[in-house]
């Protein structure tokens, strides 16, 4: 009894005493309403037809209304909307077109016919009996070729390398078609120039700066202590060591021949053509090389394109003349 003197305290502390009257006679007046309500009726059964005839069937349809009823023709007040064009299922299906074939007319072809009766198309006739067309192309059409195109040949001189040079760090190498009295790196800082092949035809001669010190498969002449020239064949490698004053080497580059042409794809395949398409920068860078170090003990020869070595009599005639004439330093480069 006490939680109930308390909430009793509290109702009139708070002045709630009616709203709690009334939630009580709710509360009370609840199952007499509940039992008050009718329950609702079942459903009556139809009522059986004693008669078969048609009358009882006409009272029962009456009494039942029908779910879906029908429409007859006229009674349709809204247009059905259909998606896509209008087609007759029962209507035969198009004819094909007739595919053109190349030379020929277009009035000699033979029209489409109907794909359910086999007849003519809609609005024609054909008369007579039916030619199939010929399928032989015209004479006046010209085959098309399909050779590849030539491509020119590349023209190198006589006596020009193939080879591949560069620093030796570098990933790869840049190969490259070498001239005669060409310069490498440049003709600015010259490491080596091409003179040219020996009479043999299998030896390819490189001047060597003297700041440069080689290494590899080459023969340096005139001796290992002082290469003034380098002889390389075919499939040598060689690498040379570019020193400063204090004899240290600041880079290193690399040298392999590939290939020396013994002929060429030019028309005039000539020495003398060979040697004036010789570089004229390598020329100068040449002659200063000679001014400064003296005669080269080698000679170009115009005739067969190639350079020989002179004898020591015909070497020491050409120092002579040095002392004369500046002119004699190209040694006839």
């Amino acid at each position: 009894m006490k939680p109930l003197e308390t909430i009793w305290r509290q109702l009139l502390q708070r002045r709630l005493l009616p709203v709690a009257i009334l939630l009580i006679a709710a509360l009370a007046a609840i199952p007499f309403v509940l039992a008050s309500e009718p329950e609702p009726a079942a459903p009556a059964a139809p009522a059986p037809v004693a008669g078969g005839g048609a009358e009882s069937l006409t009272t029962a349809t009456a009494d039942t209304k029908s779910i879906v009823s029908l429409v007859a023709n006229g009674e349709r007040t809204k247009r059905r909307r259909v998606l896509g064009a209008r087609k007759n299922p029962f209507s035969p299906a198009a004819a094909p077109k007739a595919t053109p074939v190349p030379g020929l007319a277009p009035a000699t072809q033979q029209p489409a016919t109907d794909a359910v009766t086999g007849g003519s198309p809609a609005g024609g006739s054909i008369s007579g009996p039916s030619t199939p067309p010929s399928l032989t192309p015209p004479s006046s059409t010209p085959p098309t070729s399909l050779d590849p195109p030539v491509l020119p040949k590349p023209r190198y001189e006589l006596y020009s390398l193939t080879v591949r040079f560069g620093a030796s760090e570098a990933e790869s190498l840049e190969k490259l078609n070498l001239a005669r009295l060409k310069a490498l790196p440049s003709t600015v800082d010259p490491v080596l120039v091409y003179l040219g092949v020996e009479k043999d035809e299998k030896t390819a001669v490189f001047l060597v700066d003297a700041a440069v010190e080689p290494q590899g498969d080459g023969i340096c002449r005139p001796n290992p202590a002082n290469c003034e020239t380098i002889h390389l064949r075919e499939g040598d490698t060689e690498f040379f060591d570019v020193k400063d004053e204090a004899g240290n080497v600041t880079e290193q580059f690399q040298l392999d021949l590939l290939n020396i042409k013994r002929s060429t794809t030019a028309s005039a395949a000539k020495a003398k053509t060979a040697r004036a398409h010789a570089s004229k920068a390598g020329r100068r860078v040449l002659h200063a090389h000679q001014a400064r170090s003296g005669p080269l003990r080698y000679r170009y020869e115009a005739k067969s394109g190639t350079v020989r070595k002179l004898d020591a009599k015909a070497f020491k005639a050409l120092v002579a003349k040095t002392s004369r004439a500046a002119a004699a330093f190209s040694g006839g480069f």
